[in-house]
């Protein structure tokens, strides 16, 4: 399965706190990726053997030290698909994102609209920009 997306990512990094009274009133900038810490985010399931997805966008470092960086990707990923009652299957595609290098304990993923209280989001991803295909439909995408 091939999917555009970007990939909004947000961390706190204190190395990146100013105080932007010492700065102008400069509370935010945008800097090229290349020059900050990034997370090593890989799809472990793609398909293609391909790591190197995402082009280096630039980043938002806000002076709390909260860095916003949201890269486009293109990923392909393993599907295992079921045509047992084709043309009326169903199938269930999963995406599974981590860290290349760094345990949970390290670089902890959270979506952006998870509660403490649950692990489960009932819609997982932005649609607005997806483009309807006539040839199948999207029946349910969580996180």
């Amino acid at each position: 399965m091939t999917t555009n997306v970007w990939v909004e990512q947000e961390w706190n990094d204190y190395k990146l706190k100013w105080n932007p009274d010492d700065y102008g009133g400069v509370d935010m900038l945008h800097v090229p990726s290349e020059h900050i810490w990034l997370p090593d985010i890989v799809l472990y399931n793609n398909a293609d053997g391909n790591y190197e997805v995402t082009i280096m966008t630039k980043a938002i470092l806000h002076h709390t030290g909260k860095v916003v960086w949201k890269p486009p990707a293109i990923y392909k990923s393993f599907c295992e698909i079921d045509v047992e009652y084709f043309p009326f299957d169903e199938q269930t595609c999963f995406m599974k994102f981590g860290s290349w290098t760094y345990d949970g304990y390290m670089v902890d993923l959270r979506h952006l609209q998870q509660t403490p209280d649950s692990d489960n989001i009932a819609v997982g991803i932005d649609l607005q920009d997806y483009y309807i295909s006539v040839e199948w439909d999207i029946m349910k995408v969580p996180a």
